[in-house]
C-alpha cells in the first residue's frame, strides 16, 4: 500500500478517534450538568407562591412538579424562568373535571405530572430527568437548610398527617392547616401540655368536658400566670379530632366561612377572622394567619392538601 494512502488512513483514524473522544466528553459533561437539579439559582418560594396563586378557588398544584418540569425545559437554568412561565405551567395541572371522581364540590381536576409531560411532548429522557429533579426536591422548601426524613419536624408531621387528612374528608378542614396549628400551638409536640396530656391545641376543660383533665399554669391576655384545667386525650389523634369538632360546632367559624374555603390561604384567614387567636405584631395587626401560612410553606404542608385531593381524584376516597 502506498505511503500516502497509509498516512491518509492513519490520519482518518486519528480524526475519528478524536471526534469520538470529543463526543464522549461532551455526553459526559452534558449528563453531569443535567444529572441533578441546579439549586444555585433556584428559589423555592417563587414556585410555591405562583402554584398557590394558580390553586386558589380550584385545587392545590404541586409546586415541586412545576419546578422539576421547568428544570428540564430550561436545561437547569432557572434564571430563564419567570412568574409568567411558572403560572402558565401551573395552570396546565388544572382542568375542568369531566371524570367520575371529584374533590368534594370542586369543578376542577388535577392532572398528574405524567399527563402534563405528555401534553408538553416530553420524550423518555426528558421524563426521566424531570422525575429525577422531582426526587432532588423531596426535602427542599423555603428554609435554608433542607428538611430531613429523620428530623423531629418530619416525624411529628408524619405522626399526625393521616388524622389531619381525615379532617378534610369529614369537615373540609385542610390538613395543612390542622398540622400547622398543631405545630404552632404544641411546639412540635414538645410542649408540657402535649407531653403530659396529648393536648396539641391547648383546649381547656370547661363544664362541657366530661373526660379527664389536668391543671396547669397558663398566661392570660395580660400575661398574668394563672392555673387552669385542660383536656386530657388518650393520644394525639383524639386531640386533632376534638379540635376540629370544636371548630365545626362553634358558630363563629361557620360564620367566618372556614368550611367553605377552597384553599389553605383562604382557610387560615377565615380562622383568624373567626377570632381563633389574638396574636398581633408590634403595630397591633393580627398575624395568626400569616404565621400559619409561613409554617405551611416552610414545611411543604400544602403538598399534604395535594395528596388528599389526588386521593379523591384517583378514587381512593369516595
Amino acid at each position: 500500500m502506498p505511503k500516502k494512502i497509509k498516512r491518509f488512513i492513519t490520519s482518518l483514524i486519528l480524526i475519528i478517534l478524536a471526534l469520538a473522544l470529543a463526543y464522549i466528553l461532551y455526553v459526559r459533561n452534558y449528563n453531569m450538568k443535567y444529572k441533578d437539579i441546579n439549586l444555585k439559582d433556584f428559589k423555592a418560594i417563587e414556585y410555591i407562591k405562583v402554584a398557590d396563586e394558580a390553586s386558589k378557588g380550584k385545587l392545590q398544584v404541586n409546586w415541586k412538579q412545576v419546578a422539576a418540569i421547568e428544570g428540564v425545559i430550561y436545561k437547569n437554568d432557572f434564571t430563564l424562568s419567570s412568574d409568567m412561565t411558572k403560572l402558565e405551567l401551573s395552570n396546565k395541572f388544572l382542568e375542568q373535571n369531566q371524570g367520575q371522581f371529584k374533590v368534594k364540590e370542586s369543578a376542577y381536576r388535577l392532572l398528574s405530572m405524567d399527563e402534563v409531560m405528555t401534553e408538553l411532548g416530553f420524550k423518555s429522557k426528558e421524563r426521566e430527568r424531570a422525575n429525577k429533579y422531582l426526587e432532588d426536591l423531596a426535602y427542599k422548601g423555603t428554609l435554608k437548610e433542607e428538611l430531613s426524613k429523620d428530623s423531629i419536624q418530619t416525624e411529628f408531621i408524619n405522626s399526625i398527617k393521616d388524622e389531619a387528612m381525615n379532617g378534610y374528608v369529614k369537615y373540609g378542614i385542610f390538613p395543612s392547616v390542622t398540622i400547622a396549628q398543631a405545630i404552632l400551638e404544641s411546639g412540635w409536640g414538645e410542649s408540657e401540655l402535649t407531653v403530659k396530656a396529648n393536648n396539641l391545641f391547648g383546649i381547656k376543660a370547661d363544664s362541657s368536658w366530661k373526660g379527664e383533665k389536668i391543671s396547669m399554669k397558663t398566661s392570660e391576655y395580660n400575661n398574668e400566670m394563672i392555673t387552669d384545667n385542660f383536656r386530657v386525650y388518650d393520644n394525639k389523634n383524639d386531640s386533632i379530632n376534638d379540635h376540629r369538632e370544636f371548630l365545626y360546632k362553634n358558630p363563629r367559624y361557620k360564620g367566618s366561612g372556614v368550611f367553605n374555603c377552597t384553599h389553605y390561604i383562604e382557610q387560615v384567614q377565615a380562622i383568624e377572622k373567626g377570632g381563633y387567636s389574638t396574636a398581633e405584631n408590634h403595630k397591633g395587626e393580627k398575624i395568626y394567619s400569616e404565621l400559619l401560612t409561613t409554617v405551611i410553606r416552610d414545611y411543604n404542608l400544602q403538598l399534604v392538601d395535594y395528596e388528599v385531593e389526588m386521593n379523591y381524584l384517583t378514587g381512593k376516597i369516595k
